[in-house]
């Protein structure tokens, strides 16, 4: 229900970002926000995954007074690289808008809303702690209140016609702040009873940085097509594309609201060496997944010229060719499941590592290369390419590693429809 919501709340402030700033505006909002994304991927230097694994595993022997000694030590190791990233972003900001994206406005745009990235990092290693705790609740609901916050803010600025990026920059900081804020002190609750143990920075960083290596190729991934789209097109293409990428990730949102759920999970269980439960969890989550995502995908393979026109405006029915390029990437993200969170969470971290690596790098080039010949389109059947690569290349490792095959499954179908049907009639008896 938290994952429903957020994704509700977060497409509807695209739809309002969008008819507010048009094309070219909201294009370089886009840019400015993947710029933060990456930023965020290095500043994090791969602790929000591996918070995750620590967590569950501490929860799961509960040694609370550990999990204490986690949190301040990736605290800290956040705080000191955000600030240095921000500090490079801040002093190359005008190459960044003149030599590399052409846009004067964006300079300004960068100068004020470098502060996003500590605030981004420090409520998403928030909600990977709850989530690696098995607070899914809390997980879950933080970024609903953040969306919610930006909402009414949005919302303000709409009816007040006092629209600009300057002030929806300002209005999302704020939306961040609380959400994080309120985070903080649910975790501050959770763990000011214990003692903390000293853990080593260097420790979490030895395991956290070939993730955080990982992290960033799957970004190269899911944001060189903006960043190349900015380069060698206009502001406008962006925000087009930018609308029809964001739509397109929707149609997965049961398979992302499972793997919120799952890896905290599969690490427990490949500690307890509970092999058999590991192998029918993944698929079983994948299947689940699967289900409830393919009729979003139909549907919009089907209707996604109409969407557009209903909710973005006229101005951003030209993407459509793009997003059916997305839409079969997704498809593909969709049947595999969750692949990478097997190879993260049982240990082989580094094959996935080599695996976003190469992908990236095929990214890279497929989206420069497309990009000249065929625009927003070139740069849409790229991406979907490289996701496809991603997940194949995923999921053929983590069967031939672990023998645990992640693809939905046709028999589980069966098993979570038997399942449902029993669910529903203890409902009904009771």
């Amino acid at each position: 229900m938290g994952q429903t919501t957020g994704i509700i709340l977060g497409v509807a402030n695209n739809i309002v970002l969008a008819r507010l700033l048009g094309p070219a505006n909201f294009g370089i909002y886009k840019i400015f926000l993947k710029i933060c994304n990456v930023a965020g991927v290095l500043s994090q230097l791969g602790t929000n995954a591996v918070i995750v694994k620590l967590a569950g595993i501490t929860a799961g022997t509960g040694d609370f007074g550990r999990l204490k000694g986690i949190l301040h030590s990736t605290f800290r190791i956040i705080i000191i690289s955000s600030s240095v990233i921000v500090l490079i972003i801040y002093t190359n900001a005008q190459i960044l808008a003149s030599k590399v994206f052409h846009s004067p406005e964006l300079y300004t745009i960068l100068l004020i809303g470098v502060v996003v990235i500590p605030l981004q990092n420090g409520l998403l290693l928030t909600k990977e702690a709850f989530r690696g705790l098995q607070d899914l609740k809390t997980a879950s609901y933080l970024p609903v209140l953040q969306q919610l916050i930006l909402l009414i803010l949005m919302l303000f600025l709409y009816f007040r016609l006092i629209a600009s990026i300057e002030n929806v920059l300002f209005a999302l900081s704020i939306s961040i702040f609380c959400a994080l804020a309120v985070g903080l002190f649910a975790l501050r609750r959770i763990t000011s009873q214990y003692l903390t143990k000293q853990v080593s920075p260097v420790s979490i960083l030895q395991e956290s940085l070939p993730m955080m290596i990982t992290r960033g190729s799957l970004l190269v991934i899911t944001s060189m097509d903006v960043f190349v789209l900015g380069i060698y097109t206009n502001s406008t293409e962006v925000g087009i594309y930018s609308v029809v990428s964001a739509l397109a990730a929707t149609t997965i949102f049961p398979l992302g609201t499972i793997n919120q759920v799952i890896p905290a999970m599969i690490a427990h269980l490949n500690v307890q060496k509970d092999f058999n439960t590991l192998s029918y969890l993944v698929r079983f989550a994948s299947t689940l997944g699967a289900l409830f995502s393919i009729p979003f995908l139909i549907l919009l393979i089907y209707f996604g010229k109409d969407f557009l026109y209903i909710l973005f405006g006229p101005q951003y029915t030209s993407g459509i060719i793009a997003f059916n390029f997305l839409i079969i990437g997704q498809l593909v993200n969709c049947i595999t499941g969750s692949c990478d969170n097997v190879l993260q969470m049982t240990g082989l971290h580094m094959v996935l590592m080599k695996i976003s690596i190469i992908c990236g790098l095929f990214n890279l080039v497929l989206n420069i290369y497309l990009v000249q010949h065929f625009g927003k389109e070139g740069v849409a059947a790229a991406t979907a390419l490289s996701l496809i690569a991603q997940n194949v290349l995923a999921t053929i490792m983590a069967y031939k590693k672990t023998g645990i095959l992640t693809l939905a499954s046709i028999n589980i179908t069966g098993d979570i429809f038997k399942q449902a049907r029993r669910y529903i009639s203890t409902l009904l008896s009771h």
